[in-house]
């Protein structure tokens, strides 16, 4: 081989070695989020506190209003002396509004349910599903290249299972900023 093939050789191969490793590690991070699934759709609530979207002090409001029991959606009567929030308004009087979904995982998607059909479902009153998937929120800074110019934050629910997330598309998702209190995940869906 000629001294100038050899060159072009090496030139070559500088250039694809950096091109290949990072090939290979955009499909290790990508391939396991992409292949998350799970059989389970989930419950979970919402509320607004009646002074805008943007709430983000209502999730205990839902924690004392809601919870699973014997594997199906109990509501609690709300104590007329409670300030989840700890604002000096008892929770009666905040005017919250809660709202009950499914969350169809397949589809990622989420639809309204009332409470009473909620209550005729049977549930999972676990953190993860029996395939091992979990609802987080997450609030994570960018990950940009060109961190100079600025970066991105994500911010939302997701599900998870290792190392793997998939975001959740979920009703209002984008109006929370980086809050995620507004939100109380209630249970897994047997599966049918």
């Amino acid at each position: 081989m000629t001294e100038v093939k050899k060159n072009h050789l090496l030139i070559i191969v500088a250039f694809l070695l950096p091109m290949i490793f990072l090939g290979v590690v955009l499909t290790v991070s990508v391939i396991p989020s992409a292949t998350l699934t799970t059989n389970y759709d989930f419950l979970y609530a919402t509320c607004s506190d009646g002074s805008g979207p943007y709430s983000y002090n209502c999730r205990s409001y839902l924690v004392n209003r809601f919870h699973v029991e014997n594997g199906r959606l109990v509501e609690q009567p709300v104590p007329a002396d409670l300030d989840s929030d700890q604002d000096s308004i008892p929770d009666v009087q905040e005017n919250y509004r809660a709202r009950l979904f499914i969350h169809n995982t397949e589809t990622n998607q989420s639809r309204e349910i009332s409470q009473q059909d909620a209550e005729q479902l049977e549930l999972l009153d676990l953190l993860t599903s029996p395939d091992g998937v979990a609802v987080e929120w997450d609030r994570s800074g960018g990950d940009d290249f060109f961190f100079i110019f600025g970066s991105r934050s994500n911010y939302g629910y997701y599900l998870t299972k290792g190392n793997a997330r998939q975001r959740l598309e979920l009703i209002n998702d984008s109006d929370r900023y980086y809050y995620g209190n507004d939100l109380h995940f209630l249970g897994w869906l047997q599966e049918p």
